[in-house]
């Protein structure tokens, strides 16, 4: 058995298990990645040692601006590797060193969400109601989706005019893994939504919502094309679409809100990665409440 055939059948259970073409697709590159750089179709050469070998070959990479790759991109590339040496594991055509498969700790910074002032600075790039600019309605809508409800990126792409419910204020919404979920909308991004609709001809109600220039469903890669034009046009250098996801999260509990809606409304498989969202809000809070010092008590009391 070679690489090659574990590899594809490594593929078609990523399919039985139904897993999304998004997935499968992340899969192909980071795994094609790992096999060009191991140069090697022998199945003794899929090692702990080269699996740590392969980390540290990640972590020496550079992007185009000269930066070095993320603690996060390099772990996302690693947890596609760890994927498959534990299929070729469980499959028996390795021996067992799973437990041995460990990722590097990743050194988290403070992550700085959007003030009032930058969503203000954002929402400006728009022409905000022009029925003449429709591709600009639609990017704004992006935009106040990933701000009012915490949409991901690529579950904006999936929308079907069947899933957006503008009695209710709620969107169907498909996430990672197929999985579905109900996620609420304020008032302000529905009337963006039903002014986008009716500047569109729809036929069917399985048809996308989001369309590009040719009337086809928008694509990952226009979201991402999107974005890059704000972060220009915007001056916000950091923006980037899971931004607006964290702000989201951020605000919503500061505001008042309960951890566990905002799992629901995230789509969070557990309640751990949302909890990372409540240093943030207390942060948020802290910054907004006037700090009352005990010491400053007891010297006006003294007076």
């Amino acid at each position: 058995m070679s690489i090659q055939e574990i590899y594809e059948m490594f593929l078609l259970e990523q399919e039985y298990r139904n897993n999304s073409q998004v997935t499968i697709d992340w899969y192909k590159w980071q795994l094609g990645d790992f096999f060009r750089w191991l140069g090697s179709d022998d199945p003794s050469d899929l090692s702990l040692l080269h699996f740590k070998q392969y980390g540290v070959y990640l972590r020496s990479l550079r992007k185009h601006n000269g930066d070095k790759l993320s603690g996060n991109s390099v772990n996302g590339a690693l947890r596609a590797v760890k994927a498959f040496y534990n299929y070729a594991i469980d499959s028996d055509y390795l021996d067992d060193f799973s437990r041995q498969l460990k990722l590097p700790r990743v050194h988290k910074k403070e992550q700085l969400i959007l003030d009032d002032d930058e969503i203000r600075q954002l929402l400006g790039c728009f022409k905000s109601n022009n029925l003449n600019d429709l591709r600009g309605l639609r990017n704004e809508c992006f935009v106040i989706l990933m701000l009012d409800c915490g949409l991901r990126r690529g579950e904006i792409p999936r929308l079907n005019d069947i899933d957006v419910n503008l009695k209710n204020n709620t969107l169907l919404v498909r996430g990672k893994g197929a999985k579905q979920r109900i996620v609420p909308i304020g008032e302000r991004c529905s009337s963006f939504l039903r002014l986008y609709r009716s500047t569109r001809y729809i036929i069917d109600f399985d048809e996308p919502f989001f369309i590009d220039r040719c009337g086809n469903r928008c694509t990952d890669n226009l979201m991402k094309q999107v974005f890059q034009d704000l972060k220009v046009r915007s001056g916000i250098e950091r923006l980037h679409p899971h931004l607006l996801r964290h702000t989201f999260a951020t605000y919503y509990l500061a505001d008042g809100g309960d951890l566990e809606t905002l799992r629901l409304i995230l789509g969070h498989s557990n309640i751990q990665t949302t909890q990372m969202y409540l240093h943030l809000a207390f942060n948020l809070k802290l910054s907004r409440s006037h700090f009352h010092s005990h010491l400053d008590l007891l010297y006006e009391n003294r007076l």
